[in-house]
Order: C-alpha cells, then structure tokens, then sequence
C-alpha cells in the first residue's frame, strides 16, 4: 500500500507493507557521499519488540526497527520514539527514495499487537547532529472528513452490534475493554482502516469489520486526539481530555526548568505558595503520559465481576444507568476492590492493573459524557482519582519488582492525575496524590532534576493545605518530601528548596505549632543526605535562616 498521508499505519496481519516515497537532489546525495555518513530518521508509535517492525530503504535488505541502538522500541508501553537508523550514503540516489515498511510478525502481549504507526521520517544527509535533513512531505489525515463507508442505518445497527454484543474469538465484546458506545476511539481518531484491520485481528469478517467502523464513525462526536497523542498530557495546547499531542513532551529537564520558572533553575527564592499560580494541565514535561493504548485493559476477566458478590458488575451498571458522581465514586471504590482481591488471592500484580485500567476506561467516558471538555469545567472535586489508582497498581509492582518498566509507568500516570485532578490542573488541597510515593516513583524512573524539584514544590504546598496542614509537626507533612530533591538536584536548587522550607517552618512554629521527634529525624535525614553539596557559606547561611528549635537537624557536615 502506498501511503498518501500521516501517519503512516503499518497495521494488519503479518507482512503488511507501507510504501513512502522522499526525493532527493543529487546535491544531498553528494553531501552524504562526502560527510561519509547518512541516516533515516524516524519517529514511530506501538513498536514493541524486536523482529516485528522493519524498513528497507531502495530495496536494500530489510533492517530491525527494534534495534536497541536506534531508540525506536519501547518494550514497556509501545509509546512514541524517535531515533535516527544510520544508512550508507551509497544507498541514497538522487530523485525517487523508496522506504518500505513492514510489519513482520505478530507481537503478543496479552492482548495482541496489529502493528505500528510511522509518524514522521527524513533522510539524513550527514550526521545526525549536523547533516541536512530531508523530510516525507505527506498531508496530516484530517479525521474532520471521516464519514461511515456505509452510512445506512441496517450497517450502522449492524456495526453497533459487532461492537457491542458480539464476540469472534472467544474474548469479550469490544464494548467491555472500550467507552460502552466505542466513543473513545471516535474521539481518539482511531483511522477506519485501524478500526478494521483490528476487528480483523478478533476474527470479525471483513464485512462485519467494515460495518463496525462505519457505526464508529457515525457517533455524533467530533475527534479530539489522536491514538499517538496521550490523553491529558500537559501542555498550552492541552484541551478536554484529548492532552496537547505527542509534540508536547519535552526534550530535556532544562526546557522543563525554563518552561516551570524561565530560566535553568528555580529562583534563588519562591514563596511557599509558589504552585498556586502554576497550572500543571498546561505546564509541559518531559514525563510521556500513556496513550490511549495503554489505557485499555490488556485483557479482562469474567471473574472480575462475580467476586466480592458482584460488586464490580452492580456499580458498573448502575454507572452507566446513572452516570452522577456518586456512582462514579462507588464503581472506583468496587475496582479498587475487586483489584486489591486479585493481587491477595493471586498474587497477580498485571490482574491488578488490569483491573484499573478498565476502571479507568469506563470513568473516562464518564467525565467525558459530564462535561469533563467544557472549557470551564474540567473533572469534579472529589472526582475519582482513576489514572492515580492504575499508577498506584504499578508502584506496588514496582516495590515488588514484579513488572518491568513498572517504575516508569508509575511516574507516567502519576503525571496524568497531577494534569487533570481535580478541575483543569488546580488544587483543592484535597489529594489523590501521595506525594512522598510520587517523588519515589520519580527517582526510580531517573526523573531529571528540574523536575523532581517541581514535584516537590508542588507537593510540599499541596500537603500544607486544609486539614492536611495539621500534619506538618509529624513525620507525615512536607517534610517527608525533602529527601529525594536533597539527593537528586543541584546545589542551587538544595538551597532553595531548604529555604523556602525552613521559612515555613519558622512561621508554623511562630503559630504555636510543635515538631514531633519522628519530623526533626526526617529533617535531619534529607538535611544530611543533601549537605555535602553545599559550600561552607550555603549550610552556615540555611543554619542562620533555622529557627532554635531544629537547629539540631542541621549539625551534618559541619
């Protein structure tokens, strides 16, 4: 097939093939000869593991996209990535350059892979860093001009029942790991030929296959995002629920630090509420949140809802029947349930996860269906925290090192809930979010500075706030949130972050506040696991700052 537009969606059975074509002057080619060197540069979506995705340049012999050295595969969670494959320059000619791509062979992991998506590709004339790069020149595929390829209503209603209630091969209908009505893929611009060559891979004929896209495409709801384009992730373009697009995630923590406070590092003073001004809904990280992919569940079992007396079964019909916050509020706490079961009885800590994931499919339609893109509106206080409970599935994991990649996957949906809970971004001081698990989380996954600085500042405040400010004399306030930034950012940054602390400190302590001994041993343990960074006059001017009473925190690294 030859593509005619982005992305290129390399999807289907085994030996699918796109073809792409990028014309060079004979100049480029001269240029690569004489640098010695040229590469295809790629960005890709859904590769996964090895031997299953591949390109041939000229019809040279086919090459591994999954290569470790390219940075294309994510084996974790098939998420965007960028690489650059090198390429003899004698491979080049000057005109007509043909790619072909191919996906080579069924990738299983639970729930099955059906390919990959080519966002974007270029010929490098030179190195990487300093060659001419000359890009595939396609069209965006506009899902504005999507229509049903059969728009009657006998193949609409035949499609809503291929979607709904029928099952090919053995597994549940599509409706049960998607929104009820399909609505997500409609409003993630799922192409009809995607929908297809999936419905294809559940044993659905190709009639049936093409009737199920048509009645996808008929809903009465305009697409959103993209299925390459996380859903929240953060940026000034962010909107609803469809996130600001795959271009959105940062480079580098120094664009995060210049995009958080405009320059490489924090100021040398930020006042304790400093994260109330800041909208994390539209502040941009380098944190990619998962896409749609990896929202659905990768299988789901008919035991999920006869255990605990059916509870996950009741609370999901009565949500769909009555979609009111309360409901939402019990069919999370019936997931949560029902997960925590699973991983006690079975010990299964991907089951768990599953188990969320579907959760967190079935609430994300319903903050869609309430109102969730309204400009003004955003989730509900007191909204259940769906993304934070599937992060939380993979943190324990994580703590158990029972998934791989659990780490990451944590942060990444962790970042989710800090994006859109509760309204567009802002706080209520109610969290879903422990803060000290999400600084842990972040360490782990190699978080860069800037931002485990962030997390803190942000954190710290929201745990200051409301009931929660009742904590700070114990070892469960902010305090409890210094240790990872002490041990994971510059000199610079230490000194703010400790600053800003101990001001606080001294003013909940001016209030009549008290310090329990389990918070002066937090205090003194981040103080000394972050000292040694410190010059001389940096510790002595931090000592001065301190009031009295935790002056004795502070004696490491005299």
């Amino acid at each position: 097939m030859k593509a005619t537009t982005l992305p290129l969606e390399v999807i289907g059975a085994p030996g699918t093939r796109v073809t792409a074509h990028i014309a060079l002057e004979a100049t480029d080619v001269q240029a690569a000869k004489n640098a010695g060197t040229a590469g295809l540069w790629l960005r890709v979506h859904n590769i996964l593991a090895p031997g299953s995705a591949e390109v041939s340049l000229n019809d040279a012999p086919f090459v591994d996209l999954a290569e470790a050295t390219y940075g294309l595969v994510r084996p974790y969670d098939g998420d965007v990535a960028a690489g650059v494959i090198p390429v003899e320059p004698r491979a080049l000619r000057a005109g007509d350059n043909r790619l072909v791509f191919r996906y080579t062979r069924q990738v299983e992991d639970v729930a099955g892979i059906s390919g990959f998506r080519v966002l974007g590709a270029a010929l490098v004339a030179g190195t990487a860093r300093d060659g001419k790069r000359i890009t595939l020149t396609l069209p965006a595929e506009d899902p504005a001009g999507w229509r049903p390829s059969d728009s009657s209503a006998e193949a609409i209603e035949r499609g809503r029942r291929a979607f709904q209630e029928l099952s090919r091969d053995g597994g549940p209908a599509c409706a049960r790991c998607h929104a009820d009505s399909g609505a997500d893929l409609q409003y993630y611009a799922f192409s009809s030929h995607s929908l297809v060559q999936r419905a294809r891979f559940h044993q659905f004929s190709q009639c049936e296959a093409e009737d199920l896209a048509s009645y996808i495409r008929s809903l009465p709801l305009l697409p959103q995002g993209r299925p390459v384009a996380p859903p929240f992730q953060p940026g000034p373009g962010n909107h609803g629920a469809a996130g600001a697009g795959a271009d959105a995630v940062l480079a580098h923590d120094s664009d995060f630090a210049r995009a958080a406070w405009g320059g490489d590092a924090p100021p040398e003073s930020l006042s304790w509420d400093w994260a109330a001004s800041v909208n994390p809904y539209q502040l941009p990280t380098s944190v990619a949140l998962p896409t749609w992919h990896r929202w659905l569940p990768r299988e789901l079992k008919d035991d999920w809802f006869t255990r605990l007396d059916g509870i996950l079964a009741r609370t999901e019909a009565e949500l769909a029947r009555t979609p009111s916050l309360e409901s939402a509020q019990a069919f999370m706490s019936a997931a949560l349930l029902v997960g925590k079961d699973v991983l006690l009885r079975e010990g299964d800590y991907q089951g768990k996860v599953e188990v969320l994931r579907f959760a967190a499919v079935k609430l994300w339609d319903w903050s869609r269906r309430t109102g969730f893109d309204r400009a003004d509106h955003g989730m509900p206080d007191l909204s259940p925290a769906y993304p934070y409970e599937v992060g939380f599935a993979f943190f324990e994991a994580a703590q158990a090192q029972a998934l791989p990649g659990a780490e990451r996957q944590t942060l990444a949906w962790w970042w989710a809930q800090v994006a859109t809970y509760p309204g567009r971004g802002f706080s209520t001081g109610r969290r879903p979010l422990n803060f000290k698990d999400v600084l842990t989380a972040a360490e782990a996954a190699g978080l860069e500075p800037s931002q485990l600085a962030f997390l803190h500042l942000f954190g710290s405040w929201e745990e200051s706030r409301g009931e929660l400010m009742q904590r700070w004399g114990t070892s469960d306030g902010p305090v409890r949130l210094l240790l990872v930034p002490m041990r994971g950012t510059p000199a610079s940054a230490r000194v703010t972050l400790m600053q800003r602390f101990l001001k606080q400190e001294k003013a909940f302590l001016a209030t009549g506040g008290t310090l329990d001994s389990s918070h002066h041993a937090r205090l003194a343990e981040a103080w000394g696991f972050g000292c040694e960074a410190l010059s001389v006059d940096q510790r002595a001017a931090l000592r001065a700052l301190a009031p009295p009473e935790v002056h004795g925190d502070l004696l490491g690294c005299p």
